[in-house]
């Protein structure tokens, strides 16, 4: 098999198991700092956010995100390569979902199209260890409604605390100009 990292592997299963797309952009917005920023983890990242928003009916938000990640592929061919996804399907599925969006249809799990039978395997057994369903059917499973609306109700005490930090930085370098 392939190396894979590590938050790629965990995202999988948060993406295909859990269903808490917030998650997966947590994960992978560390790692794509960590990395210089590779365009491969933020088409992963605003596609985790764009069905994070498709599930909570922000059909503005999501529409906007799978635009956004389907600009990253068709600019980067052969990006996702790496990553054993099929960029074809994956681009036909994000124009399914543009569509659906347009109508306002209902939400439905959305699996990433993996080529690589050894990475999936593995997927599913770290998700089976954490005794997770790999791909899962969230759409009607009452237990995961809190991951809709989780970035409601997570911390950001440190965001807001280093947001407040840098405003007070900006001033004091206002002030002695």
């Amino acid at each position: 098999m392939a190396h894979y990292e590590e938050a790629y592997l965990d995202y999988l299963v948060h993406f295909h198991s859990t269903r808490d797309y917030f998650e997966c952009h947590e994960i992978m917005e560390d790692h794509w700092l960590e990395s210089g920023k590779d365009v491969r983890w933020l088409a992963l990242i605003q596609l985790a956010v764009a069905v994070y928003h498709e599930r909570q009916k922000n059909w503005n938000g999501s529409y906007r995100l799978y635009e956004r990640t389907r600009q990253h592929i068709l600019a980067n061919s052969q990006m996702l390569e790496s990553l054993a996804i099929d960029e074809n399907k994956l681009l036909m599925m994000l124009e399914e979902r543009l569509e659906r969006i347009h109508l306002r249809g209902e939400y439905e799990p959305f699996n990433l199209p993996l080529q690589d039978g050894e990475l999936i395997e593995s997927a599913r057994l770290r998700a089976e260890e954490k005794g997770l369903h790999w791909q899962s059917d969230d759409s009607d499973d009452p237990s995961l409604n809190p991951m809709v609306s989780r970035h409601k109700i997570r911390d950001r005490s440190e965001v807001v605390e280093a947001r407040e930090k840098a405003l007070a930085e900006k001033q004091k370098k206002r002030e002695g100009q």
